[in-house]
Formats: C-alpha cells, sequence, structure tokens
C-alpha cells in the first residue's frame, strides 16, 4: 500500500510540474533573438507577433569567446558585453523594428535580450515564493515594468498595466489524489551553514521591522537585542539595542500596533517575575514603547496578530499562570479578557499551526488542542533551550528553569506543516543541573484530517547542540539558530543555518 501511494504521488508531482506555469513564466522573462539589421538608427531583430510587444526593451549584447571548463572541457558558454539597449517599436509577423536608446557598436548577428529591471507581484505568499524561484528580483506591490497577478486558475503578466500573457496551472481531473499524506514520504533534511554569531542566541525570529515589506531576522542575546538584514547566503547587522537588567528569555515579533510593521516583544525575566518590553524600529535605531510589563508575551499567528496576542503572567512561586489577550495603542498595553488556555499551556512555546494550538508543556510533551480537545500528545520529551533562569531554593540551592523554543508554521511541497524542537539533555544536565545539551532535532507537524496529526522526524536535520529557535520566512526559507557551550564562557557561540528539505 505505502509503495502504491508514492508511486500514485509521485505520478501526480511530475504532472503537475512538468504542466506548471513556471516554467511559462521563466521563458516569458527569458526571451531572447538576434540582430538581423541595421538602417537609420534602428534595428531589425528576429522575433515577431507572439514574442514581443511594443515598448518592450532589449539589451543588445556582444558575443565573444567560448568560455571552457579546464578541467572538463566543456563548454560553460560565451563571453558576453553589452553594446546598447534598444525599444521596439514595430512588431510583424516574424521580426521586429526597435530603436536605437543607446549604443554606438551594435552589429549583425548581436544577441537581443530582454531588460527586466523591476518586476512586481500580486497575490498569495505562496504564489510569491513559486514564482520567484524563477523571476529573479521579484517583489511584492504593484507600479513595475511587468506585473505578475495570481488568479484561481493561473497567472498573468501585465506589461505597463495591460495584459500580455496567461499561463493557466494545470486542473487535476476528478477522481484523481489530490493529496498524500507525509507518512508516505521519506524527507532528507540538508543544513547549509549561513553564518556564525558571536555568541549564544536566546531566541530568534523573523518579521517585517522596517515596513518595507521585507523580512529580517531578529535575535535575542544574553544582555543585548540584534536586527539583521537577510541576505541569500549571509547576514548586515542593522541594529543593536542594550537590554535593560534582567535575563532575557524569548523574543517575538507582530503586527500588533497601528503601523505597518512589525513590534518586537522581548521577553523578559527580573527579581521574580516577568518584566518584558515592546520595542520597535526607527531608522536603524531600536526604541522602546513600552517597558516592566509583567508577562512573558507572543503573537501566536502572525497571519492574525492582534487577534492572536496573548500575555501568561510568570513569576518563581507560581511559573506559569493566567493567561490574558492583550491590545497595544501607543504606549498603552490593554488586558482584553481571559485567553482560555487549556491545561497546562506555555506561552513561550506556544504558536497556531492552521487552526490547532500548539506548545510544549512544563514534562516536555508536544500538545496540540483544536479548542478545548486535546488532539495529539507526544511520549517523548520535546523543548528544551539554553535559555533559561536561575531560581533560588532555600538559603542556598537553586534550580535552573528552563524556557522552550517556539515553533513554526511552513510549507513542504504544498504541504502546510509546523516545525517542533527537541533537544537532547547532555549527561552533565541530567545529574548535575548544568544546562547542556548534546544535539537538537526537527520535527514535523501534519494533519492527515482533521484532529488526526502526525509527528516525524527530519532524517538528517539533527544538529549539534541545542537549537534555539526556527523560522520561516515569507519567501518559505527554514533558518535554524543553534547554541553550542564551552568549558568557559568566552567558547560559548551560536550559528545561523538554512536547512534544505527533499523528497528521497
Amino acid at each position: 500500500m505505502r509503495k502504491a501511494c508514492l508511486v500514485l504521488f509521485a505520478l501526480i508531482v511530475s504532472v503537475a510540474f512538468a504542466q506548471s506555469p513556471m516554467e511559462d513564466l521563466k521563458k516569458f522573462f527569458s526571451r531572447e533573438g538576434y540582430v538581423i539589421k541595421l538602417e537609420d538608427g534602428q534595428v531589425l531583430i528576429d522575433l515577431g507577433k507572439g514574442k514581443v510587444k511594443e515598448g518592450e526593451v532589449f539589451s543588445v549584447v556582444e558575443e565573444g569567446k567560448e568560455i571552457i571548463n579546464p578541467v572538463t572541457g566543456k563548454v560553460l558558454g560565451k563571453e558576453r558585453r553589452t553594446v546598447g539597449e534598444v525599444k521596439i517599436d514595430k512588431v510583424y509577423d516574424s521580426y521586429s523594428v526597435a530603436k536605437i536608446n543607446s549604443g554606438k557598436n551594435i552589429m549583425v548577428g548581436d544577441k537581443a535580450i530582454l531588460y527586466v529591471h523591476d518586476v512586481c507581484y500580486e497575490g498569495s505568499d505562496e504564489g510569491f515564493f513559486k514564482v520567484s524561484s524563477v523571476v529573479d528580483g521579484l517583489k511584492k506591490g504593484s507600479g513595475c515594468t511587468y506585473t505578475i497577478k495570481e488568479f484561481k486558475d493561473g497567472y498573468g503578466v501585465e506589461f505597463l498595466g495591460s495584459p500580455v500573457a496567461f499561463y493557466a496551472v494545470p486542473q487535476m481531473a476528478k477522481g484523481q489524489i489530490e493529496r498524500a499524506s507525509l507518512q508516505d514520504l521519506k524527507l532528507l533534511a540538508r543544513s547549509k551553514l549561513i553564518k556564525s554569531l558571536p555568541s549564544i542566541p536566546i531566541s530568534a525570529d523573523v518579521g517585517d521591522v522596517m515596513g518595507n515589506g521585507r523580512d529580517y531576522l531578529v535575535v535575542l542575546y544574553s544582555g543585548r537585542l540584534e536586527v539583521y538584514e537577510l541576505l541569500k547566503n549571509d547576514i548586515v547587522k542593522r541594529a543593536t539595542y542594550s537590554l535593560p537588567a534582567g535575563t532575557a528569555v524569548d523574543v517575538s515579533l507582530g503586527r500588533i500596533g497601528k503601523e505597518s510593521k512589525d513590534y518586537i516583544i522581548v521577553n523578559m525575566i527580573s527579581g521574580d517575575r516577568a518584566s518584558s518590553l515592546i520595542l520597535k524600529m526607527v531608522g536603524d535605531s531600536l526604541i522602546p514603547l513600552k517597558t516592566d510589563i509583567p508577562y512573558i508575551m507572543a503573537v501566536l499567528d502572525k497571519n492574525r496578530p492582534k487577534e492572536t496576542f496573548v500575555g501568561q503572567r510568570f513569576d518563581f512561586d507560581n511559573k506559569f499562570g493566567q493567561t490574558v489577550r492583550l491590545s497595544f495603542d501607543g504606549e498603552n498595553l490593554k488586558e482584553l479578557g481571559i485567553f482560555e488556555a487549556p491545561r497546562g499551556f506555555r506561552v513561550d512555546s506556544a504558536f497556531y499551526y492552521k487552526n490547532y494550538l500548539v506548545f510544549t508543556d512544563s514534562s516536555g510533551r508536544i500538545r496540540v488542542f483544536d479548542g478545548s480537545n486535546e488532539v495529539f500528545s507526544s511520549e517523548e520529551g520535546f523543548g528544551g533551550s539554553y535559555s533559561y533562569v536561575e531560581i533560588a531554593v532555600g538559603s542556598a540551592g537553586k534550580i535552573n528553569y528552563v524556557f522552550n523554543p517556539r515553533g513554526a508554521v511552513g510549507d513542504i511541497l504544498g504541504f502546510k506543516v509546523a516545525y517542533v524542537i527537541k533537544n537532547a539533555a547532555g549527561i552533565v544536565q541530567r545529574f548535575l543541573d548544568i544546562v547542556k545539551y548534546s544535539r537538537g532535532d526537527v520535527f514535523l507537524i501534519d494533519e492527515q484530517r482533521k484532529d488526526v496529526i502526525l509527528l516525524k522526524q527530519l532524517v538528517g536535520g539533527n544538529l549539534e547542540e541545542a537549537i534555539q529557535s526556527v523560522v520561516v520566512t515569507k519567501d518559505g526559507r527554514l533558518l535554524v539558530l543553534t547554541g553550542r557551550t564551552g568549558t568557559i564562557p568566552l567558547q560559548n557561540k551560536g550559528e545561523l543555518y538554512e536547512i534544505e528539505i527533499k523528497v528521497l
């Protein structure tokens, strides 16, 4: 049965990708031809009706010598030098006439390549992720030379506001299998190191803290908060904020204010209780909006930030206590009433996956609730991190109270999944109460059908030491931050990885 499911799933995926409009979009924005004639400040290009539109701009490129791999002898391409730019003036059946915008050395035989400097996208986040994989420089919004619009049955392309192309999404015939289960697939996780961090990250999150539509990585360290710009293979620090006295335990982002940007919620313990704060970015500076808040707070669903902004009281005697809904308006933080949390609820690790409330309780179990109905509880111990506070016990003793990392929601082959963390405690922690981890693993939560939950480990997803945070960017990147301790505090460090998931 399992083999049959895999074969059927493979057939469906292969058909879908073979007929995918992504390849059509890639071809549309990769159009090229050749200069076949020059006369009176104009050029003729061997692209006619159906291949070019009046007003489109092409770069003219002179091709040179072949580029050959000296090891394999394989031809990798040709040297290219841009010699001019032309704009299509008239289009005929098999060729077009273009005016020369710039360039004096254009020759017959030069290549004409579509000039694409700005492409906008209007549609869902999922569609944006798919299209951005084949169209370079894609940005959300409108007002670009080219605009790709997502529709229910496909993707349309506009040029200067006028429709020029439409690529349909293949529709599955009735009776075909619409969805397989992740249980039938063997997934391989491969980690790619992006950056070594200066110290152990306590917690992290991603969001649009600048209000420019882009994701930024916000990392909480002991004593400070840092905001990084996310690049393809690197991060660049944009801002640093020194935290007030206390122990930082968690950071969460969400659009909880009136502005079109994410605010930064920093959860801290000061003395024997929560003393958290809310920050926002102003230019390249972090500005505190509210401090000394007696809650551990989080936005449980970033798609519904104001509806799911909650706080839970915390103190050394009672640990996690009453949970309330919150609203934030300027400097005013208000309670909106009780948040009906299930027994054992902890906001430090809580988030919504679809309509399910997911969190790790104090005994280390992953628990999943549909309203007041518990639909899943893990048997193994999950959670654990280097985010902890020392709690005095009696006159001389202490215990380390550990906070659990929050999960994240992402997408794998059209499956909406949740990622949760399991950190394995080292021997010194189990016997001497010294916080130390031997490895970290990423697990998936998948809804097989209503109220039936699958928990699945990613093969190859384990990393050395503790996983401190797992986050998913708007464009679908899965990022993991780890922490590692040395024999002395100066040897403590962290690392940022990008996880790529493939089907074996």
